[in-house]
């Protein structure tokens, strides 16, 4: 088959997407180390058996809660992002919809399914 890809691979688009990612996994991770950062001062200051376990544990916890808010911010954006393109793209197809009424030319759109007719 050809080279042809889906719109949602040109590069334009992976090019933003990628930006917007970037940029909520840096918030998220922001958010995770400030979470993680206030909660162990609190287990530090209250709880006995975290002031008691090793370094490698309170590392562990702590990239735990960093990777968890880049993973959610990431993944919130990027419903965000697909719910954008799509109400773009939607206006865009009635927008061509459109022109091509305006022109004579009548297509059917995908969505609509045409009525059987009735057998009597």
């Amino acid at each position: 088959m050809g080279q042809v890809q889906p719109i949602h691979y040109a590069p334009g688009t992976v090019r933003q997407l990628t930006k917007e990612i970037a940029i909520a996994i840096c918030v998220g991770a922001l958010k995770g180390a400030v979470i993680g950062i206030s909660s162990a001062f609190l287990l530090r200051t209250f709880s006995p058996v975290y002031r008691n376990v090793r370094t490698q544990v309170k590392v562990f916890y702590h990239c735990s809660w960093i990777s968890m808010g880049a993973v959610f911010q990431a993944d919130k954006q990027l419903i965000k992002f697909q719910e954008t393109y799509h109400a773009q793209e939607a206006l865009r197809r009635e927008r061509i919809l459109e022109e091509a009424a305006d022109r004579g030319i009548f297509l059917e759109d995908d969505s609509i399914m045409p009525s059987k007719p009735s057998s009597e």
